[in-house]
């Protein structure tokens, strides 16, 4: 399983949603990671609780996920990905895209909260 950015932050959070995050971080699972949202997780930390706290969280993720790289293939993929999802509704991102393309080519699920994953089959949605 991939956890997103949005559920990562909601665990960090410790919210009520964060608590169903922090079953399966802290179950036995193979988690997976991209490496933008590390840097999503990071930014949004370093503007609510500052750069120590933001280094910490990154560190966490990277140490308890795998981490796929984004190379020339998932580079490929992330963009046919947007092109088409973008199509439907413009605010999807090209981040979004990567996240989604690294599921995919993992063949796992994404737990998020983010609507732009909402009805796709990868997608397990927080509540």
């Amino acid at each position: 399983m991939l956890i997103d950015t949005s559920a990562w932050i909601e665990y960090f959070m410790g919210t009520r949603e964060g608590e169903k995050v922090r079953d399966v971080v802290e179950s036995d699972r193979v988690l997976y990671t991209s490496p933008v949202i590390i840097s999503e997780v990071l930014s949004k930390s370093i503007r609510t609780d500052g750069l120590e706290k933001g280094k910490e969280r990154a560190d966490f993720i990277a140490e308890r996920c795998v981490v796929v790289p984004i190379d020339e293939e998932m580079g490929l993929l992330a963009g046919k990905i947007h092109g088409e999802m973008k199509a439907r509704d413009k605010s999807f991102g090209m981040i979004d895209a990567i996240i989604l393309a690294t599921a995919r080519r993992k063949k796992i699920k994404v737990l998020t909260k983010d609507r732009h994953f909402e009805g796709l089959e990868e997608a397990v949605m927080l509540e």
